[in-house]
């Protein structure tokens, strides 16, 4: 009998030490939320820096992240890039360093593919901008829809004149998209917010998440 208790309890430690090494890993712990499975942007059509459509298929066969904003934003903008600037340059040094880098503009009226194509190289050439024109179906909304792009043009008003169109102040949001290989949204990427109304990204922390992005999911 004694015996009998004996291999029942070693059985009972030997399952339950099978389960405990193959539980799948716990998912990082990231600055911001990690989707547990990709999800799916709906159909988009924008232009790229180079003048040339850029759709779903673009986004498949290799990482991406998106930072949106414009091109004549005074602090957010051109810093969050800056701060993805160093996040690839960290990258180069790992096996994770096909992450590609797309800035997308809210304010399409002033940021022209020409525009575009001045203001993205200049952080870094490898970088893509991405802009669109005025159409009918807006095919840029399901990008924006999908990701969860938060922008509103703001009219300057004054109390003698009518409202310019041309005259508009730009808010958004802050906040960084990560699409995988699949061309889903897999994770976003919050900043820090160091002060009322400062939303900065800490490109270490950046850097550090997406590569425990990387290794979670192989």
């Amino acid at each position: 009998m004694f015996a009998g208790f004996a291999a029942a309890n070693a059985i009972i430690v030997v399952v339950a030490t099978l389960l405990l090494l193959n539980r799948p890993p716990a998912p990082p712990l990231i600055q911001g939320v990690l989707l547990s499975e990709g999800r799916d942007l709906e159909d988009f059509r924008l232009l790229d820096h180079h003048n040339r459509a850029f759709t779903n298929d673009d986004l498949r066969g290799r990482w991406h992240i998106v930072s949106y904003g414009f091109t004549t934003c005074p602090d957010v903008c051109p810093t969050t890039l800056s701060q993805l600037v160093r996040v690839s340059r960290g990258l180069q040094e790992t096996p994770y360093a096909d992450l590609q880098v797309l800035f997308y503009s809210v304010d399409h009226r002033r940021d022209t593919v020409q525009q575009m194509a001045t203001y993205v190289p200049y952080f870094h050439p490898g970088f893509i901008g991405l802009t669109h024109e005025d159409e009918v179906d807006n095919p840029h909304l399901p990008f924006e829809k999908s990701l969860g792009i938060v922008a509103q043009l703001v009219p300057n008003l004054t109390e003698d004149a009518e409202p310019d169109p041309n005259d508009y102040q730009v808010n958004h949001g802050v906040t960084l998209f990560l699409i995988n290989p699949q061309g889903e949204l897999q994770a976003i990427f919050e900043p820090d917010r160091p002060a009322p109304g400062r939303h900065v990204f800490n490109p270490d922390k950046v850097l550090q998440d997406y590569l425990a992005i990387r290794q979670y999911l192989g």
